[in-house]
């Protein structure tokens, strides 16, 4: 019954994050990357906090601020600065389906700077499905924006969150600092966000248009989805003590279903034979890589 409940858990958790790519693109309309991305974040920070009632919050976070204040300016600020700006430019089909390789570029930044945590053949084997999906997502995304161009720079800075996401979850590993991860993560969050607002503030100035009513929906689903999902990755990962492997190869949900309610629900987001293909062998290559025993580290798992 317990693996049961874990595997619903974790499918949850993951149908959560794929429709993070819809919410992202709604509010981009009409808000700028940093300042959205820094409301969402701060928010959910707050959020986490609340939901898991942990005790000793304020002490941990003087005890560790150095350590919150790093995690923070990767995990956070410098993934969905990235993340953000990408999405920007990019349709959110495309961004899904990319985003979905983060668990085999974080196992390769792993694999120089962990030792332990080797590449087998296996793995070897679903990064080169990797990348001859993001091949296949670029050729598909050539010509598909509305004013003619391609996703090509949209796809490098979508690259750009996941390996700074790779070197969170490698600094994260190789840290002795032991924090609650739900004091840790409520705190990464609230700390990346603000600084995620305030870069907003210089680089994009104060929003000076009042956005309509269903952005506030979307701005609460997107604070809702990063702490609903963080907070059942962490129960399953530090409370049930799952094994990384087991639950993570639901993340193959994300690149599948991620494309399919952008395509239902966006009306300039089509899909292509190509971004079919590309779909398939990222998923595909998820699988692979989560088959079999090996692991890789458990924090910084989610990225949208």
């Amino acid at each position: 019954m317990k693996s049961a409940d874990s595997r619903l858990l974790a499918v949850f958790a993951c149908l959560l994050w794929s429709t993070a790519f819809l919410g992202v693109k709604t509010g981009l309309e009409f808000m700028t990357p940093f300042v959205f991305a820094g409301i969402r974040f701060s928010l959910a920070g707050i959020l986490v906090g609340l939901i898991s009632r942990r005790s000793g919050y304020w002490n941990q976070i003087r005890r560790h601020w150095r350590f919150i204040l790093m995690v923070g300016v990767f995990q956070t600020f410098g993934l969905y600065a990235f993340f953000y700006s990408s999405l920007n430019i990019m349709r959110a089909s495309t961004g899904a389906i990319i985003n979905g390789l983060g668990p085999l570029v974080t196992a390769l930044i792993a694999h120089f700077f962990l030792p332990g945590d080797r590449l087998s053949f296996r793995r070897l084997m679903s990064l080169v499905l990797g990348v001859l999906s993001v091949f296949l997502v670029t050729a598909a995304g050539k010509g598909s924006l509305p004013q003619g161009g391609d996703e090509t720079w949209g796809i490098l800075l979508m690259a750009g969150s996941l390996v700074v996401n790779g070197v969170a979850v490698v600094l994260v590993a190789r840290s002795s600092d032991e924090v609650d991860p739900f004091i840790l993560n409520s705190a990464q969050l609230t700390t990346g966000g603000l600084l995620l607002l305030l870069t907003g503030f210089v680089l994009e100035g104060v929003p000076r248009i009042v956005p309509p009513w269903y952005f506030y929906p979307a701005l609460l689903w997107l604070a809702g989805v990063t702490s609903g999902g963080f907070s059942i990755w962490y129960y399953l990962l530090k409370i049930r003590k799952e094994a990384v492997s087991y639950i993570t190869v639901w993340k193959f949900l994300i690149p599948v279903a991620g494309p399919l309610l952008t395509w239902v629900f966006i009306g300039n987001d089509k899909p292509s034979l190509l971004t079919f293909g590309g779909m398939f062998l990222t998923a595909l290559a998820i699988m692979l890589f989560y088959s079999g025993k090996a692991e890789i580290p458990a924090v910084g798992k989610e990225s949208a």
